[in-house]
């Protein structure tokens, strides 16, 4: 008689086998979630608490038919914060509904340019560039999709040696080849073409930005450990839900219809994700990837996590881009700074104040439209970044529209 081993399955295994369930049965709350644990991995030892914690951190819990979610986030590591805006402001945990938040940690006059910041990684949108990024190579520069210029008196283009990249100056060559453009290379790596082509075709630019976070975190591993897991903390720290989960709370009752085609989509970027970076072709040139500590390495690259990246995108993104102080902003209807974008460009961001502040107070910008009426704002809001604004503003004008 062989006697069964009872095993108890690692952090990444349970996640992966959790995920299976839901994609097909994704009505199953904890017990059944358990149940069918018990079915398909007879050997596993797992408790119901252990799933119930696996679940709620992976967005997976609802908690009613409208999934009274709040999207998570934490305070990112490291000293980026005073290095960056020179010990001007601070970034604090506020609640476990708000979370973080920006204080100025000085007075501020209107109009002052706070800070400057470059993306930790960045995908325009191409709504706002066209399609000519990434595609039409020749056209936009690979790191700041500025036009390119081969005449005037400005900085001189350069091509890419090995692919048909070109880039608006020598600096974004070198910069764009720091944090992603030495992976991306169609003559490094032909296969992340075709994840560029599949995003291309569905006119979807999320996978390439989550494509392009797990870039900046291996580059950064590149250059030593400790730099690799800062950039990976700093990575888990922007806001985050699983895509799965705010897709199917913004269509609500007609999720059903999408919800096929959007797994199929979730599904197939993944797989050439992976592909294409785990690892990366050796004529990529990286040599660190085999020494990532494999407990970071294997979540990195796994499906729920695939998943939170595509959410964190739809959560943060500003103008295309991951800006780790940008995204510590609250919302305000009625704010006190305002993102700017220096020189006609998209890339670098600077947050500029709109009225003088005082040290102490919370610093906010707008996430939607100021000029729509309050109904509409709040209607954005809820869609797309799942809160109610309370803000001043807001309960004011609620207050003339209901009488």
């Amino acid at each position: 008689m062989v006697e069964t081993r009872i095993v108890v399955p690692s952090e990444t295994e349970l996640q992966e086998a959790i995920n299976e369930i839901k994609d097909s049965e994704p009505d199953f709350g904890i017990p059944r979630v358990c149940a069918a644990l018990r079915t398909s991995h007879s050997t596993w030892q797992v408790s119901e608490k252990r799933v119930r914690k696996f679940m709620g951190s992976m967005g997976l819990i609802q908690t009613g038919g409208d999934q009274n979610i709040v999207p998570k986030s934490s305070v990112a590591p490291g000293d980026f914060v005073t290095t960056l805006a020179k010990g001007q402001v601070e970034v604090k945990h506020i609640d476990n509904t708000k979370g973080k938040g920006v204080f100025a940690t000085c007075d501020f006059n209107q109009k002052v340019n706070v800070f400057e910041e470059t993306p930790f990684a960045w995908y325009p949108r191409w709504d706002t560039v066209g399609m000519g990024y990434h595609r039409g190579s020749d056209q936009k520069c690979q790191l700041c999709a500025r036009e390119i210029e081969r005449r005037g008196r400005g900085p001189r283009p350069v091509k890419c040696n090995g692919c048909t990249g070109w880039f608006c100056s020598s600096i974004c060559k070198k910069e764009a080849e720091a944090k992603f453009h030495q992976i991306e290379c169609a003559k490094n790596n032909p296969m992340f073409v075709e994840l560029a082509d599949a995003c291309y075709k569905w006119d979807w630019g999320a996978p390439m930005a989550a494509a392009r976070a797990i870039e900046r975190v291996l580059m950064e591993f590149e250059k030593s450990t400790e730099e690799g897991r800062l950039a990976w903390e700093s990575l888990k720290a922007f806001t985050t839900v699983r895509a799965d989960i705010m897709d199917m709370r913004r269509k609500g009752a007609s999720w059903f219809l999408y919800e096929e085609d959007y797994r199929t989509k979730w599904k197939t970027t993944h797989a050439l994700m992976r592909s294409s970076l785990f690892p990366p072709p050796v004529a990529c040139g990286l040599t660190q990837f085999d020494k990532i500590p494999k407990k970071v390495r294997d979540e990195m690259f796994s499906y729920n996590e695939w998943l939170n990246l595509i959410g964190k995108y739809s959560l943060n993104d500003q103008n295309g881009g991951f800006y780790l102080l940008q995204s510590c902003f609250n919302h305000n209807c009625d704010p006190n700074c305002v993102v700017v974008h220096p020189n006609n460009g998209n890339y670098r961001a600077i947050i500029q104040t709109l009225r003088p502040i005082k040290a102490g107070e919370e610093m906010t910008i707008t996430y939607v439209n100021p000029r729509g009426s309050v109904g509409e704002r709040q209607q954005v809001l809820r869609d797309w970044y799942m809160f109610d604004c309370r803000c001043d503003r807001c309960v004011k004008e609620s207050s003339q529209t209901n009488k």
